[in-house]
């Protein structure tokens, strides 16, 4: 017995002690009773229907109804309830007649110690009934489940017993074979619409399968009433006694899922063809922002191999680097998206090599027919160029306005200069015919002062010249390498014992065209300023470097405006004090300087205007304590003329 077995009992019972010691009995063997006690016919009638029982104890012999009523009611409420009589004054003849009628058991009330067991008993068979009742439904249930799923997935069975030959097709095979129900099922008639070859194939492996007990799988083509089919046989054979055995198949139409395959995969290549061949960079995201593909152009732009950050956060992973700025904008960007709405943003990215690069991003989302967002696209655009570009105009445009100031201020220095050059010219002319003349001899070293600083004032008006349009610089091809040997010879004599000169200018010659005059401005004034970076470190070091490099595997495929494809990357190289991240891009602006009151601000400005007028640029890099590095790019001849 079940104990600690809970038990709703509904007894019909006019005695209050009767009750009471069917309760009890029932509670001493473990029983968990809630009962209700009713004795008149009204008051069974109600609570007959108000409580879930899971049986009905009850008299013969009641006020105004008796047990053949309590059984007849019972019936019609649930049919299966478990009905027990209890009395003591019915004979034995009519206890039979009430237990065909439905009782479940009866029992003289001198016997109620019985009444345990009778419960239990009723309890399980009620149980096993239930069960089985459950079991039908569901056989019945499944049956309908699966004809309904055949011809939903358009998959017909059929079995064949042997050696009866005996043939049995389901529903669902008789509506893809064209056939009418009232056909007898046979698999010659199956065979029948196969196309010769295929009809060879089939009764070789049908054979094969029936020896040997294996399983075949295979797609046929049947020309039925309704048209031309393409389907799936699958073959199985079972031997369940030694003569006797059966093959189980089932065909599956697949003509529709053929055809919707075949649309499938022309979508698929048409996505792939715009996914992978658009000009912008994209990123498919889930809804946590985690990356599921990128595209060609995404790979190409960020330098990213898709399997490394699939799956990863988007803004973690590939713009981990960042300014916080961008990550801010990002972020914001994400949370839009989420709620439908689009979102453009100016960001950065920094590359392996430190190279950085700028994106035009939108934010999207994807939804489906219904409006729920299934996907969140991030478009980005490499801006690059157009930001370098843009910043180069901005310096050439304070370039422009300061050689037009420089250009008015020269031209009339020049015109002091030139009566000036003329007299002291006329001086030295007259002077040298009265050589033996003492007063004279003994001014010619102030004359000759005088015109070599008229000299260098005409150098002064040269470098203001650069920056106006009034540049009388004359290019010719030179060897860089040998005016930089030149160059480095007065360095080192400048530098002796003081600054360590290292160098590097390899074997070949460096032909470009420049001005001498220009090269010397460039390479003094790179010079002058690593000596103010180097005052304080110990040991101060410049490094100068000279090598031939190719536009595309250079920094200079981030400029993206340079016309050359091979340039003489010139590289000057310190150890001091650094430049802060916060004032790198301001360097080359004209009257912008790092040395207070000991600077211009027109030395960096100068060797940007020579070198952009030459077809080169120049890159700097520098970290506060670390030192910085300019990297000059000259456009490179193959040969000297």
């Amino acid at each position: 017995m079940d104990s600690q077995k809970k038990l709703n009992i509904l007894v019909v019972e006019d005695s209050v002690a009767s009750y009471k010691a069917i309760v009890s009995v029932l509670q001493n063997f473990g029983f968990v009773i809630n009962s209700e006690r009713v004795e008149w016919k009204a008051e069974f009638d109600k609570k007959i229907s108000e409580n879930n029982w899971d049986m009905i104890i009850s008299d013969f012999y009641l006020p105004d109804f008796d047990g053949k009523y309590v059984i007849s009611r019972v019936k019609e409420y649930d049919p299966d309830l478990p009905i027990i009589l209890i009395t003591e004054f019915i004979p034995e003849e009519s206890a039979s007649e009430y237990l065909n009628l439905g009782a479940s058991e009866f029992l003289p009330k001198s016997s109620i110690i019985k009444l345990p067991f009778v419960v239990n008993r009723e309890l399980e068979a009620a149980r096993l009934k239930q069960s089985q009742k459950k079991a039908w439904e569901m056989l019945v249930h499944g049956e309908e489940i699966l004809t309904r799923s055949q011809k939903i997935s358009h998959l017909g069975h059929f079995e064949v017993i042997f050696p009866e030959n005996n043939t049995l097709w389901s529903l669902e095979l008789y509506r893809i074979l064209g056939y009418e129900f009232s056909e007898v099922p046979l698999m010659e008639k199956v065979w029948s619409l196969l196309d010769a070859d295929e009809k060879s194939i089939i009764q070789s492996i049908w054979k094969q399968v029936m020896n040997e007990n294996i399983s075949k799988e295979l797609v046929l083509h049947l020309n039925t009433k309704v048209g031309r089919k393409k389907v799936n046989l699958w073959l199985e054979a079972e031997r369940f006694e030694e003569n006797r055995f059966r093959i189980f198949g089932t065909i599956h139409d697949i003509t529709d899922l053929s055809s919707l395959e075949n649309s499938i995969q022309l979508n698929e290549q048409l996505f792939k063809g715009i996914f992978n061949n658009s000009s912008q960079a994209i990123f498919l995201l889930d809804l946590q922002g985690h990356i599921i593909r990128m595209n060609r152009n995404a790979i190409l732009s960020f330098e990213r191999n898709e399997a490394d950050v699939q799956g990863l956060e988007l803004i973690s992973s590939i713009f981990s680097d960042s300014n916080e700025d961008s990550i801010k904008k990002l972020t914001y960007g994400m949370k839009l998206a989420l709620k439908n709405q689009t979102f453009e943003v100016l960001v950065s990215y920094k590359l392996n090599d430190g190279r950085e690069k700028y994106f035009d991003c939108d934010f999207y989302s994807l939804n489906d027919p219904n409006g729920k967002i299934l996907y969140i696209v991030l478009e980005a655009k490499d801006i690059t160029e157009k930001i370098v570009l843009e910043r180069a105009y901005a310096q050439a445009q304070k370039l422009e306005a300061l050689g037009t100031f420089a250009g008015g201020i020269a031209h009339d220095f020049n015109n002091l200069l030139t009566p000036m050059m003329a007299y002291i010219s006329f001086l030295n002319q007259e002077w040298s015919k009265n050589e033996s003349n003492d007063i004279i001899q003994k001014s010619m070293p102030a004359i000759e002062g005088i015109s070599k600083s008229l000299e260098r004032a005409k150098n002064l008006i040269q470098q203001i010249l650069t920056y106006s349009k009034i540049d009388h610089s004359t290019s010719n091809q030179l060897d860089l390498k040998d005016q930089l040997l030149q160059v480095m010879n007065e360095f080192r004599f400048a530098s002796k014992n003081q600054i360590s000169l290292f160098t590097d200018l390899g074997e070949e010659p460096a032909f470009i065209e420049a001005d001498p005059i220009q090269i010397f401005q460039i390479l003094s004034n790179l010079y002058e300023n690593s000596i103010f970076a180097l005052q304080e470190i110990t040991n101060p070091k410049i490094t100068i470097r000279l090598e031939k490099v190719s536009y595309e595997k250079s920094d200079l495929f981030q400029i993206g405006f340079m016309k050359n494809t091979e340039y003489w990357k010139l590289s000057f190289e310190d150890n001091g004090t650094g430049i802060p991240k916060e004032i790198l891009d301001k360097i080359f602006d004209p009257f912008f300087t790092t040395k207070g009151g000991k600077g211009t601000g027109l030395g960096l400005s100068i060797i940007y205007g020579i070198i952009v007028k030459m077809g080169g640029t120049i890159l700097a890099e520098s970290s506060p304590g670390k030192g910085t590095k300019f990297d000059l790019y000259f456009p490179a001849w193959k040969a000297m003329l």
